[in-house]
């Protein structure tokens, strides 16, 4: 299940044993491999498009961002 979540809220992931489980991390298209540990927080530097319009339902509004032209 998921959590909601401050926007202020840090989440820190360690690796216990990174040389039994190799761990990599993938954001924003960019992947780093053998990490032993990944903080997680929210930028505001950068905008993004919400999927929300009143007059389609959830799933429509999925399928429309990823597949219209």
């Amino acid at each position: 299940r998921g959590a909601i979540l401050k926007a202020e809220t840090e989440v820190r992931f360690r690796v216990l044993d990174p040389y039994k489980r190799p761990v990599s991390v993938t954001a924003d298209s960019h992947e780093t491999r053998d990490v032993v540990e990944v903080t997680i927080r929210e930028s505001r530097e950068r905008r993004v498009t919400l999927l929300f319009d009143p007059e389609h339902n959830l799933e429509e509004r999925i399928l429309s961002e990823q597949f219209e032209f």
